[in-house]
C-alpha cells in the first residue's frame, strides 16, 4: 500500500503553484529568483497592509530610559499602533493626535539669558539651571528635546538662530548615540528665504539637508555635520560655537521647555515615534498593541504564519508577475481563485469575532456586583 501525499504549505509549494498559475514551467520562462521576490513582496508588503487579522496582532514592548521621552519605532515591521497601553501592567492613555497629549502637558518655554556677547568671543559653555535657578533637584528635571531655541544678534547685525536636533535619530533602536544629548544646528536664510544649515567648520558652503526616512525634527538633518555645539537635556549644559561672535553688549536668549520627571501613564504615537508623559523617572516596561508585518521567507522549507495562507500568497504573487508582463487577461483569469482564497483568510477572522460584541460606553467587559460595576454604587442599579 503506497502512502498518500500530504498537504504542503512551504515556500517550495508556493513557488510550484506560482509556476502553474503563470504557465511558467521552466527557469527560462520565469526564474526562481523572480518568483522569490514576488512572493516575499506580496507576503511582506501587500498582504499585511490589505488585511488585518488576529494572527498579525501582537504586543510591542519596550523599556523606558530615565529622562528620555521619545522612542522611534520601525514602522516597516510594526504598523497600526492601538490601545490598550500599559506601564508596568497599569493601564495608561493612548493618543494619536499631538493636541491630546500637549493639552495635558503644554510645552511652555522658559526664557534664559545665561551669557552676553563682547563682539569677539564665539565659544560659550553654560548651564541653564545654574546659580540656584534649577526649580527641581537633579535628576528630577530637564529640558525637552527638539524644543531648545537660541537666538541673538551677531556683531554684523545679523540674527543668530540655533535649534537642537532632538538627539538625531540614527536608527530604529534609539535616538542618536546618547539619548540625553543633542547637537545644535545653526540656521541661516539664503537669498530666497529658505533655511540653510551652516557648518561652523566650513561656513562658505552652506548645504540644505535632505529629508531622512526616519523620524526627525523639522527642519530635517543633514547627513554631514552641520553642527555648532551640544546640549545635555538632563544637566542643561550647553556648549555653542557661534560662526560669528555675538554683538558686544547683547544677551544670548535661550528658550527651553522644562519638565519634571514622574511615573508615565500617557503614550502618543505620532511621526513614527512614541512620546511618553510624564517624562520617565525610571525604567518602566511599556506595552502597546500593534499589527506586525510577517517575516519574509528565508528558506524553501519555511511556512507562512498560517499554513492556509499558502495558496492566497501564491495567487497574489502570480497576479503581480502577470501584471509585470502586462498580461491583464491572465490577471483577470486568476481573480476568482484569488478572491476565493482571500475570503477563506477573512472567514477565519470572522469566526474568531463571532459572539464578540464591540466595547462601547453601553457595553463594557466588566461584570459583577461589587463597587462601581454592579449593584450598589456607580455604574449599576
Amino acid at each position: 500500500m503506497s502512502s498518500v501525499a500530504q498537504a504542503d504549505s512551504t515556500y517550495t509549494f508556493i513557488e510550484k503553484k506560482v509556476r502553474r498559475l503563470t504557465a511558467s514551467a521552466s527557469e527560462a520562462a520565469l526564474t526562481s529568483f523572480d518568483i522569490q521576490q514576488a512572493v516575499n513582496t506580496f507576503y511582506n508588503n501587500d498582504f499585511p497592509y490589505a488585511i488585518k487579522i488576529d494572527q498579525q496582532r501582537s504586543v510591542y514592548k519596550f523599556l523606558t530610559i530615565p529622562n528620555v521621552d521619545r522612542y522611534p519605532v520601525d514602522v516597516n515591521n510594526l504598523q497600526g499602533f492601538r490601545a490598550p497601553v500599559y506601564f508596568e501592567g497599569i493601564p495608561g492613555n493612548f493618543f494619536k493626535n499631538r493636541d491630546q497629549l500637549y493639552n495635558l502637558y503644554p510645552r511652555y518655554p522658559t526664557q534664559f539669558q545665561p551669557v552676553g556677547g563682547d563682539g569677539v568671543t564665539t565659544s560659550f559653555t553654560f548651564t541653564l539651571f545654574g546659580n540656584n535657578q534649577n526649580p527641581f533637584p537633579q535628576p528630577n528635571f530637564g529640558i525637552l528635546s527638539t524644543q531648545l531655541v537660541i537666538g541673538g544678534i551677531d556683531k554684523n547685525g545679523n540674527p543668530i538662530r540655533i535649534i537642537d536636533d532632538g538627539g538625531a535619530v540614527v536608527d530604529a533602536f534609539g535616538i542618536g548615540s546618547n539619548t540625553t544629548t543633542g547637537q545644535l544646528l545653526f540656521i541661516n536664510q539664503n537669498n530666497v528665504g529658505n533655511n540653510v544649515y551652516l557648518d561652523s567648520l566650513n561656513q562658505q558652503k552652506p548645504a540644505i539637508p535632505p529629508l531622512s526616512p526616519l523620524p526627525v525634527p523639522s527642519p530635517p538633518l543633514s547627513l554631514t555635520p552641520q553642527y555648532c555645539g551640544t546640549v545635555n537635556y538632563v544637566t542643561t549644559q550647553i556648549t555653542v560655537n557661534f560662526p560669528v561672535a555675538p554683538a558686544a553688549g547683547t544677551m544670548i536668549n535661550v528658550w527651553a521647555a522644562t519638565y519634571q520627571v514622574g511615573r508615565p501613564y500617557n503614550l502618543l504615537f505620532w511621526n513614527n515615534e512614541l512620546t511618553i508623559r510624564p517624562v520617565p523617572d525610571n525604567v518602566y516596561l511599556c506595552e502597546v498593541e500593534v499589527y506586525q508585518t510577517p517575516a519574509q521567507f528565508m528558506q524553501t522549507t519555511d511556512n507562512p504564519v498560517l499554513n492556509q495562507w499558502a495558496q492566497y500568497i501564491a495567487y497574489g504573487a502570480a497576479c503581480e508577475i502577470l501584471r509585470d508582463r502586462q498580461d491583464m487577461e491572465g490577471v483577470q483569469n486568476l481573480q476568482e481563485g484569488f478572491m476565493r482564497q482571500e475570503a477563506l483568510v477573512l472567514e477565519r477572522q470572522a469566526v474568531e469575532e463571532i459572539g464578540q460584541p464591540n466595547i462601547t460606553l453601553f457595553n463594557t467587559t466588566q461584570t459583577g456586583y461589587g463597587y462601581g460595576t454592579g449593584w450598589g454604587i456607580g455604574q449599576g442599579f
